[in-house]
């Protein structure tokens, strides 16, 4: 590129920048604006005319690359893959693989039956819990139903009655008579 033409587009650009600042504002919006489209799009076919054809090329050859670039990714997946299975169809008919499952298939066993015990102590821990908690709540309503009884007793032998030399505007004239 000559510098001419850097020159050139060094002054398009400004000449876009130019516009930009110029333009109304949108109401409301301050970083909005309003610029006369046709002028934008001159503006910016001439920019593209200007631009070496060695920047297509590049493009172009970019485009390549990232295909190439991702036909090895997918080739070098399938790679990995095949090791993967092929390994793993080795280790499976090993002796060390065999002895460590049936090793493991034992650690589950006795863990399934630990966890048997551990649920079976757990549900007989709720049943005396919930039973002592239940004759808890028992005592406390036959304690509160008594006390509703004496209370109830103990105001019909107690009549109230209304004194009032006692109420003076202080609202202190009933009172509990022994009579």
């Amino acid at each position: 590129m000559m510098r001419g033409e850097v020159t050139h587009i060094s002054e398009v650009l400004d000449e876009l920048e130019a516009i930009c600042q110029e333009a109304s504002g949108v109401p409301m919006r301050r970083s909005r604006a309003v610029v006369d489209r046709t002028d934008m799009l001159v503006l910016l076919d001439e920019l593209r005319g200007m631009l070496p054809a060695e920047l297509t090329e590049a493009e172009s050859v970019h485009r390549e690359c990232g295909a190439v670039i991702a036909g090895a990714e997918e080739e070098a997946r399938r790679i990995v893959e095949n090791a993967r299975e092929r390994a793993e169809s080795l280790v499976l008919s090993t002796e060390p693989y065999r002895r460590a499952q049936q090793d493991a298939e034992e650690v589950v066993e006795r863990a399934e039956r630990y966890a048997e015990e551990v649920a079976g102590g757990a549900e007989a821990y709720r049943d005396r819990i919930l039973g002592q908690l239940e004759d808890w709540f028992q005592d406390s309503l036959a304690s509160i139903d008594e006390s509703r009884r004496e209370l109830n007793n103990a105001a019909l032998r107690q009549p109230v009655r209304y004194d009032p030399s006692s109420d003076e505007d202080t609202g202190e004239g009933w009172r509990a008579s022994s009579a």
